[in-house]
């Protein structure tokens, strides 16, 4: 009896453990408490993952900014290692079909750009990605209220 409730004490610890580790290991991906601000989107683009940080500047600094918002576009690459290098433009449209195109620069192990998205609606986000030999492009909606 007591070698039986030893095993099943042993068991039950070992899958506490696997089942500890499996959850902590959930969103592995990239850490989300190094972002700044709110995460408007997640792809997967030809297996490298990028995901989307919008921040709203006029909450912090002036309201009559040009361009108040801030997003910030974070890459791994298939090994799910972080992307430290390349070239990466957006492209952003607003429901009227005016475009904003704009350079991202390399910051806290990202590509940020700043752009103008103060009229409430829909507005595409297309990113171009230049990573060495490997080109991604990547496309979605995202509604300002």
């Amino acid at each position: 009896m007591k070698k039986t409730l030893i095993s099943l004490l042993t068991l039950m610890i070992a899958v506490l453990i696997i089942t500890g580790t499996a959850f902590s290991m959930e969103g592995h991906d990239m850490d989300e408490s190094e972002k700044v601000g709110e995460l408007i989107h997640k792809s997967t683009v030809d297996g490298y993952m990028l995901s989307y940080y919008l921040m709203d500047l006029r909450e912090q600094q002036k309201k009559d900014m040009d361009k108040p918002h801030h997003i910030m576009v974070y890459i791994m690459n298939k090994d799910h290692q972080k992307v430290l290098e390349g070239k990466v433009g957006f492209m952003i449209k607003d429901s009227e079909g005016n475009s904003q195109k704009i350079m991202a620069m390399f910051m806290s192990e990202g590509f940020g750009i700043t752009a103008d998205m103060k009229k409430q609606g829909i507005y595409t986000i297309i990113t171009k990605a230049v990573l060495g030999d490997v080109k991604l492009m990547d496309k979605f909606t995202y509604e300002m209220k």
